[in-house]
Parts: structure tokens; C-alpha cells; sequence
């Protein structure tokens, strides 16, 4: 019913342009508010049936004041220069007979503050650029940012090294305490806090022949760039404590962006990797979704994220869907279909993180353990 209004209303303006070759300015402002009031209501495929490429928005909006809509006649014949202030405007293409058509457009395409200021200060966009070449440079604004992330992080697995054990005091008896300290070190030039990463302990105790491994997860400490920590242990002659694993959290997209700071050629320098042409965003949907795949080559696992993308749970088939572990979805892009989750326990320690490409038939990617080891996976959505 909505597209059918929309083409009613051309329709008459269409009508009007049968009588003479030139529609006028009159009809042109006419045609003006009309299509401004569908893209304001959010008739996208009514807006799409006289400007295809608004195909390519993510969102639109034009801000006006109908007294303030200015129509220019171009040098052109039958192309006419709207102007609805505040930076939008389009050029119409007007014909004998046809429908009139909008054939550009400044300021109808929409995006996030914050992503338009990274855009703008990576190099990618400039002031000059049609909405169509903005909404495709913007689809590679998206993988870069998502590459960006992706070396930062890969960069970041290994930041913390651990340079081993010292002893401080040694036991005499089984029964004494001794103490020492593992010296973690700051392999980069930039401080890592405690929160961004992890400690897996190994404690074991041995009595009566008996040995009992267990293992704790504990926030690691602030090491300032290419600094060292100390992070204490006791030990006996039954037991001892040793660091099996250091990982690093993965942090949001949304806190790295924020902390990022562009030299303005990373978007030059992306392109001359990766070329320019790019297909349109596949704008994925806002769950729920349920997938099925393996985990490694063996593991066999489900999947749910919930409706909203921001939480979900997965089991391990051999163990059943009464087993869940809970996951946090860390960052989406529905854009790209860059997803990463992470794999919480019940003291919401992260203790596991799956990061990967999701599609409408598929996520595949790498999942990292606490232990660090890290395991491919493909996943089929089932539904």
C-alpha cells in the first residue's frame, strides 16, 4: 500500500511532464517534498522504485523546512538541482513521458557520528563524495576497521611474557611454606592494566600418593610499556603453584575505536591491499540464531545466540544441551558479519573467546581457550 501511494503521487507529477518537455520548477518542488516525506516515514522501497541506489543506505533522513527547498533548473535539460539545506540536496532527471528519477544525492545517507569522524580521519571520505560512493567506501570502512581490530588484537595474544619462576625462599620441610614470584614482562611500548588480561593457575597437591590438580583463574597486574611485574606464589613440599596460561582478553571494537588514533593513510593503504570494489553489505539480522558444526576436528557443538545479539549459550553434543556454557557477545557488525563471542564461567571470568565471520550460512573462525590453545571452527546456522 505504501509503494502504491508513492507511485499514485509520481504518477501525477508524470502525468504533468506529458504536456511539455520541461516539468517546471513548480512540479520539481512538488516532487521535492514527496519524496522527502517517504524517506522521512522510512518507505525505503518506495524511495528505492525513484532512487535505486538508496538501496545501498543503511539509513536516511532528509532535515528541512518545506519553505526552505530550493530547485535549480542545470544546464542540463530535464536535470534539476534540489537543495533542502542542512548539507542534502539531489539531482532529478526529468523526461518527457517518464517518471522522474533521482540520479544523486548529498546528505540523504546517514551513519554514526563516531563512524563518520573515523572514516573522515582514516582518509576515507571527504565532503565532495556522492551518498552512493560514500555507502560503498563505507562497506570498506567496515572491513578495514574490522582489520584494524584484527592485527591489534593478533598483536596484543602475546604482549604478556612470562620470563619464569624465582624462588625467594626455599623449604626445609614438607610442611614448610616457601615463596617466590613469576616476573611477567610488557613485550610492547604500550601499558597493559590488570583487567586486560588473565592468569591460569595450576595448583597440585601431592599426598598419599594421591595427586590433585586444580586450576584458578585470577585478573592479571598493571605492567607498564616494556616494564616487568611480579605476581607471588607459596608453595610446600605437597603442593605448588605454577602459571599455565597468560591470555588476553579481547577487547570490544567499540573500546579499541575509542582508544585508536589515525594517521590519516590507513584507508590508502588498506585499498592498495585489497582493491576497491566491494559488494554490498549483507546487513545481517538481529538474531536469534542456532548453529551446529565442530569445534577443532573432533568436538562436536550447538550454538544459540539470543534476539538482540547480545548473549547466548553453547553445549557440547557429547555432553547435551543440560550442560550449557553461557557467551557474551563482545562486538557484531551485521555489516561485515564480524562476530565475537566470549565464553564465561559462573564468576563471569572469560574463559574462552571465538572470534569469527558470521553469515547467514555459516560462522567459522578461530576459538581461543584459557589454556591458550586455539582450535578452528565451522559452524552451519540451522536456523
Amino acid at each position: 500500500m505504501k509503494q502504491f501511494s508513492l507511485s499514485l503521487a509520481i504518477a501525477s507529477a508524470a502525468i504533468t511532464f506529458t504536456s511539455c518537455s520541461d516539468p517546471g520548477e513548480k512540479a520539481m518542488t512538488d516532487f521535492s517534498q514527496t519524496f522527502a516525506h517517504y524517506v522521512n516515514d522510512n518507505q525505503t522501497d518506495s524511495v528505492i522504485a525513484v532512487y535505486p541506489a538508496a538501496e545501498l543506505a543503511e539509513e536516511m533522513s532528509i532535515d528541512y523546512n518545506p519553505d526552505s527547498v530550493t530547485v535549480t533548473k542545470t544546464e542540463t535539460e530535464g536535470l534539476y538541482h534540489i537543495n533542502y539545506g542542512n548539507g542534502t540536496s539531489i539531482i532529478v532527471e526529468a523526461r518527457e513521458n517518464s517518471l522522474p528519477t533521482v540520479i544523486q544525492s548529498h546528505g540523504l545517507f546517514k551513519y554514526p557520528e563516531e563512524k563518520i569522524k573515523f572514516a573522515t580521519a582514516t582518509g576515507a571520505i571527504n565532503n565532495d563524495m556522492t551518498d552512493e560512493k560514500l555507502a560503498k567506501t563505507m562497506v570498506n570502512v567496515d572491513n578495514m576497521a574490522t582489520s584494524l581490530f584484527n592485527d591489534y588484537v593478533a598483536s596484543r595474544k602475546n604482549a604478556v611474557k612470562n620470563m619464569g619462576a624465582t624462588i625467594t625462599k626455599e623449604i626445609e620441610f614438607m610442611m614448610d611454606e616457601g615463596k617466590g614470584y613469576y616476573t611477567l614482562k610488557n613485550t610492547t611500548d604500550q601499558p597493559i592494566s590488570g583487567d586486560e588480561y588473565t592468569i591460569t593457575w595450576k595448583h597440585t597437591y601431592m599426598g598419599s600418593g594421591i595427586e590433585d590438580v586444580t586450576r584458578k583463574i585470577e585478573p592479571g597486574k598493571d605492567i607498564p610499556e616494556n616494564g616487568t611485574a611480579r605476581i607471588p606464589f607459596s608453595f610446600s613440599g605437597h603442593s605448588y603453584s605454577e602459571i599455565q596460561a597468560i591470555t588476553m582478553n579481547t577487547p570490544s571494537q567499540e573500546t579499541f575505536f575509542k582508544n585508536y588514533k589515525p594517521t590519516g593513510k590507513e584507508y590508502k593503504t588498506y585499498i592498495s591491499e585489497n582493491g576497491e570494489d566491494n559488494a554490498k553489505a549483507q546487513k545481517l539480522g538481529n538474531g536469534p540464531y542456532e548453529l551446529a558444526g565442530k569445534l577443532g576436528t573432533k568436538l562436536a557443538i550447538h550454538v544459540n545466540l539470543e534476539k538482540g545479539m547480545k548473549k547466548g549459550t553453547y553445549y557440547y553434543d557429547k555432553y547435551g544441551p543440560s550442560n550449557t556454557l553461557q557467551l557474551v557477545v563482545k562486538s557484531f557488525n551485521p555489516n561485515t558479519g564480524d562476530l565475537t563471542l566470549e565464553e564465561t564461567n559462573d564468576k563471569a571470568e572469560v574463559t574462552g573467546t571465538f572470534i569469527g565471520k558470521l553469515s547467514n550460512e555459516s560462522y567459522t573462525g578461530k576459538m581461543t581457550a584459557y589454556t591458550g590453545k586455539t582450535y578452528n571452527f565451522d559452524l552451519k546456522v540451522t536456523k
